[in-house]
């Protein structure tokens, strides 16, 4: 960590005691929990990537206000050295909590309720070429090495990134843009029922609306029905046949630029995983 870094951290933090890392091997970002004296618990982030900094920043002070003690809070930040100071949410990471099957129905309810807070935060806004931009974003993370997928799979991605430029202007809302079990917190309340809390806004921005159910979709809500349909009743709508449209070529897209690029890097997990759903939309074809 730089004398910058950790002149910032000193800064901002105070006397603290680290109790535990929580980043993520393999990326950009150094997560602390930490304890002051008076037994206050923080979350301290420090960024080496400037644009996830720069967003996580814009959402902290914008956009997570409206999701209350259900999302961190900005407490501080240094720019100069991309560090952020936060409130530090209780909980363990839903994918790793241990529910019934009528809680897990609680807990994505919530999480549709969330989802729906954070898209409100701000005023809508409209992407004229939406379309465009993400094809050719997802063009250029095929274009190096495609050894993971076959000659068939690339041709099916390529084909659904094609289908993208026919989209329309976009509305673009105020997204989270990573919502998995991973970025959700869930907690207990005093009836002992799940309380969910959203973290981790560092891929946030404005973006198409439909964008922010694919993630969710991918990788819990085309498994289980039950859990999709509380969803959207806490979201309080279905997605419509136009996000529908657009989730399904994102969908294909992603999953195979993913594949891809994280078979590159040596993220496995992550190009299994991306591999994994390129298959199963071939599949429902």
């Amino acid at each position: 960590m730089s004398t910058t870094v950790s002149e910032a951290i000193a800064r901002l933090t105070g006397p603290a005691e680290v109790v535990a890392d929580l980043s993520w091997p393999g990326t950009t970002a150094t997560v602390r929990l930490l304890r002051r004296p008076s037994g206050q618990h923080l979350v301290l982030k420090a960024n080496s990537h400037p644009d996830c900094f720069t967003r996580e920043l814009h959402a902290l002070r914008t956009w997570t206000p409206a999701l209350e003690t259900a999302a961190p809070q900005l407490v501080d930040a240094d720019e100069d050295a991309r560090v952020l100071l936060m409130t530090a949410l209780p909980g363990i990471r839903l994918d790793l909590a241990t529910l019934t099957a009528a809680q897990e129905q609680d807990a994505y309810r919530q999480t549709g309720q969330l989802l729906r807070r954070l898209h409100e935060a701000g005023p809508a806004q409209t992407i004229a070429d939406f379309g465009r931009q993400r094809a050719a974003y997802l063009r250029a993370q095929l274009t190096g090495p495609t050894h993971p997928l076959t000659t068939a799979e690339l041709a099916f991605a390529l084909a659904a990134i094609d289908q993208l430029e026919t989209l329309p202007p976009q509305k673009s809302q105020p997204s989270h843009l990573d919502l998995t079990a991973r970025n959700l917190l869930a907690d207990t309340d005093e009836r002992g029922r799940p309380r969910i809390a959203m973290i981790d806004f560092e891929t946030s921005r404005y973006e198409a609306a439909g964008r922010d159910f694919l993630r969710i979709t991918q990788r819990t809500l085309r498994h289980r029905a039950d859990l999709a349909s509380a969803f959207y009743t806490g979201y309080d709508r279905q997605s419509t046949e136009n996000e529908q449209r657009l989730m399904r070529w994102c969908g294909i897209g992603d999953a195979a630029a993913i594949a891809v690029s994280a078979a590159v890097t040596g993220h496995d997990d992550f190009s299994r995983e991306g591999h994994a759903a390129l298959r199963a939309a071939m599949a429902a074809t």
